[in-house]
């Protein structure tokens, strides 16, 4: 359950709703499997799975949430082989070429014939909400992904009103400064990873398991490149990389965390999971706020006075 990505977005409005009424609107868009013709099914989950029987989790006020999406699988070499063989008989048969449109209305029966027989494969996306806070944290690395959740969230409530986290400071430059200084913001320090992007040329050079204050480094800097993705280390405690968009990514919780939750004695699932969230849940807390610290606070320009 453990968090591996974090994609932050704002509440632009007081959350309002009871735990009570938002089990009960995620209810009527739970999630159903794929039927035969189903390309894609998306709908949420119980955070706990079969260990479960609410659709969300409150722990502390944080109020975690999961969304299942199940994917019919058809390999695109598949539908390519059987277009061209459809399109070649008709053209023998016919002696005429096969035009776009033709082309397109025969690859949409070939997929509705697969459908039926293709495999699934299924996700889980988790989130939690922050009231406290006016945040939503989303596990997800891919921008789309997050915004599936909140779009479903949004469905299921009707409305929600949140926007992604946006620092004052542009993060290149922040961590551009960061690297050049080979100084990390307060709490934090230099990780071993980095990635550099030159605006002129795109030329993007990528260094891991590196010493970030090697000259090398410093020098690719004075050469006009500027910091895309850097590794930071959160109070010896959670190592992550940063990107452009302040999205973190491979997100890793030491032991000194996860031995906390575990000094609960947990002695089921459930208690498990509701450890794991309340010590991760607040850990976040203090690790966001001290990011966002060093990228010199909010951009609140877009929030509602």
């Amino acid at each position: 359950m453990w968090f591996k990505n974090l994609r932050l977005y704002r509440l632009t409005e007081q959350w309002t709703i009871s735990t009570e009424e938002l089990n009960e609107k995620l209810a009527e868009f739970c999630f159903n499997p794929c039927g035969s013709l189903d390309p894609m099914r998306y709908g949420f989950e119980f955070p706990l799975g079969r260990h479960g029987s609410e659709f969300v989790h409150v722990t502390n006020g944080y109020i975690m949430i999961c969304a299942k999406k199940q994917e019919k699988l058809l390999p695109g070499g598949v539908i390519k082989e059987q277009l061209e063989e459809k399109v070649l008989a008709i053209s023998e048969a016919e002696s005429r070429p096969v035009g776009r449109k033709e082309r397109d209305t025969l690859k949409d029966e070939i997929i509705f014939s697969l459908l039926p027989k293709a495999f699934t494969r299924s996700t889980l996306d988790y989130a939690y909400i922050a009231p406290q806070d006016n945040m939503i944290v989303v596990n997800s690395s891919s921008a789309k992904r997050a915004e599936d959740l909140l779009s479903k969230l949004r469905e299921a409530l009707g409305s929600l009103r949140c926007i992604p986290i946006a620092p004052k400071n542009i993060p290149t430059q922040v961590m551009t400064h960061w690297l050049r200084e080979s100084e990390a913001p307060h709490q934090f320090e230099l990780g071993e990873e980095v990635e550099l992007q030159a605006a002129k040329d795109g030329r993007v050079i990528r260094c891991k398991k590196q010493d970030l204050t090697a000259s090398e480094i410093r020098n690719h800097l004075e050469s006009g490149m500027h910091v895309s993705k850097i590794a930071l280390v959160w109070k010896e405690s959670i190592s992550c990389i940063i990107d452009d968009q302040v999205a973190i990514k491979r997100l890793k919780f030491e032991d000194v965390i996860s031995d906390k939750a575990n000094e609960r004695n947990p002695e089921s699932k459930a208690e498990q999971f509701d450890a794991d969230f309340a010590i991760m849940a607040l850990e976040l807390k203090n690790f966001i706020q001290a990011l966002l610290a060093g990228f010199g606070g909010e951009d609140d320009s877009q929030l509602d006075n």
